[in-house]
């Protein structure tokens, strides 16, 4: 027996006790000693590892820039491919602003090791410019030139100026000539490589699943190795595609999935973990347009300022966006570029809004409603408001018809389906007013909103509104290099439209996202649309290693 087992046997029972109470809080206290030295001389930082699930409603059809136009197909886009921007060494535009010329970067390759020039840039803008491809980027290539200069040089040449083309590059994802070159575009969505593409993004094409039924279930995507870009502190990304909402939420509350986008405001009361709430602040603005010719009424500029008086802003963006988003002056939201605070109606008051419409002839009738006689006709004043069958649009349209009978106008809300009302209802202008949302981009270019060329389909100028004041300061402000210049036509622009009030501008909403909170490095910003997030994808990260301070 050893001459510490004898000491230890010679203890008593409450000796022993102690010795091991003793010993117990030595140990403790050891490593709480040793976790506060680690704490106080290391830091943990951001390392490579783990798989990351991401959760989306929908299914792939077109991995490939030229093609995209579905949320799914735009977010793995952004993560295999690169745009011209990521690819540039440089951008030049003349001092007109009609030629922009791109030097790429040297030792440039695709994802199977071809090298990547600049005869895939002008393949891909030429493919875009292809009407059998039926590209949705078409419009933003009308009249563009692509001109080869070198293997590491393309020139732009523009029809007119365009101040911001830069953007519009930022937008031109590079397919590559040396697999698609030898295919017609109109066979293109046939391509067994719209599934399994070949890039020169982050992360490169692993495999996809497809059901008996032919819906796809997964699709796996790796970090690129070779990426001249950042390279992904997350090795493994994978998504999972849902028939439903209900699926999705489902499965984030399982663990399946880490991180989804959210639909609408509501979707985050089905959450049942844990969870981290990102929130963009986009670009976008809903409002609801006007179309004078359909409703008469409507071509009183006091009804138009009565109506847009009697919204409750704030009560909407609580209640119908569950408070993610802002109130909304004018055509270019808060927090966008350009952004000017117009004079307009945002705040409500219905006293104010019932006693514009009684000083201008909208009288109360015995029915509760307003109406007005103009010679020997008495006019109506009610509304059909046109909305697109979606959760928070509709919850708008509600609080808005509320709001509206209170001042005596009663209003009809007709709802469908978001593609039905843009194939019937916004490209024949067949609405008294249509609740409508438009996404600006990141240039807030104004001209496909509200320059008169636009009005009718396929241009988005929902309000038919046409002011030439309007064309000519929209239209300089595009064409100015100078941008002290455009930030002051921008403003007038601005200034004009609400003041002649073609539309009732509600709010700007936020881009949702919900995350496990073992996602770290997600970074917000404001976007242009949803899928940008995957932008800054290198950041994300899941595990950490502890350094040295």
């Amino acid at each position: 027996m050893s001459f510490f087992k004898k000491i230890f046997f010679s203890f008593t029972k409450q000796e022993r006790i102690t010795f091991f109470t003793a010993g117990a809080i030595a140990i403790i206290s050891f490593c709480i000693v040793t976790g506060v030295f680690i704490s106080q001389t290391t830091t943990a930082v951001p390392t490579a590892g783990g798989e990351y699930t991401e959760g989306v409603v929908g299914q792939p059809e077109y991995v490939n820039p030229v093609m995209a136009s579905s949320e799914t197909d735009l977010d793995i886009v952004k993560m295999i491919y690169s745009n011209v921007s990521d690819i540039a060494d440089g951008i030049t535009p003349s001092p007109d602003g009609k030629t922009w010329t791109v030097h790429l970067k040297p030792n440039l390759h695709w994802q199977d090791g071809t090298k990547l020039t600049s005869d895939d840039v002008v393949f891909t803008v030429n493919s875009i410019q292809d009407p059998d491809a039926d590209s949705p980027l078409a419009a933003d290539w009308q009249g563009i030139t692509a001109n080869r200069m070198s293997e590491l040089e393309v020139q732009f040449t523009l029809p007119a100026p365009y101040a911001f083309f830069g953007d519009t590059l930022k937008d031109l994802y590079v397919v590559p000539k040396h697999i698609f070159g030898d295919v017609p575009p109109g066979n293109w969505r046939l391509s067994d490589y719209d599934l399994k593409p070949v890039g020169s993004g982050p992360y490169a094409f692993v495999s996809y699943n497809r059901g008996s039924d032919g819906f796809i279930s997964s699709y796996r995507l790796t970090a690129w190795k070779d990426s001249f870009g950042a390279q992904p502190l997350i090795p493994n990304f994978a998504f999972l595609f849902f028939r439903n909402n209900a699926d999705l939420a489902q499965s984030f509350n399982s663990g399946s999935i880490l991180g989804f986008a959210l639909a609408s405001p509501a979707d985050i009361a089905q959450v049942a973990r844990p969870y981290d709430l990102f929130d963009w602040r986009t670009t976008d603005y809903y409002a609801i347009f006007f179309n004078q010719s359909a409703n008469q009424a409507l071509q009183d500029p006091a009804v138009r300022t009565a109506l847009s008086l009697a919204i409750d802003r704030d009560d909407i963006v609580a209640n119908a966006l569950a408070g993610n988003g802002v109130p909304d002056g004018g055509p270019v939201p808060p927090g966008a570029s350009y952004f000017s605070a117009s004079p307009g109606i945002s705040t409500s008051s219905q006293d104010t809004a019932a006693a514009t419409l009684d000083a201008a002839g909208w009288k109360l009738g015995a029915d509760g409603n307003r109406a007005k006689n103009v010679k020997t006709a008495t006019i109506p004043l009610r509304i059909t408001l046109t909305v697109p069958d979606i959760d928070f649009l509709v919850k708008t349209a509600e609080i808005i018809q509320n709001d509206w009978q209170n001042i005596g106008v009663p209003c009809t809300i007709a709802t469908d389906s978001p593609e039905t009302i843009m194939s019937s209802a916004v490209n024949n202008r067949s609405y008294d007013a249509l609740l409508f949302g438009n996404i600006l981009g990141p240039s807030s270019d104004l001209y496909s909103f509200w320059d008169s060329a636009e009005r009718f389909s396929p241009g988005l100028n929902l309000s038919i509104y046409s002011n030439p004041t309007v064309d000519g300061l929209i239209e300089a402000a595009r064409t100015t290099m100078n941008d002290a210049s455009r930030t002051d036509d921008f403003a007038e622009a601005q200034n004009d439209i609400v003041s002649d009030m073609p539309a009732i501008f509600l709010y700007s909403t936020d881009d949702l996202y919900a995350a496990s909170k073992d996602v770290q490095g997600i970074a917000t910003d404001t976007l242009a649309d949803p899928s940008n997030r995957f932008r800054e994808i290198p950041t994300w990260y899941l595990e950490t290693a502890r350094v040295l301070k």
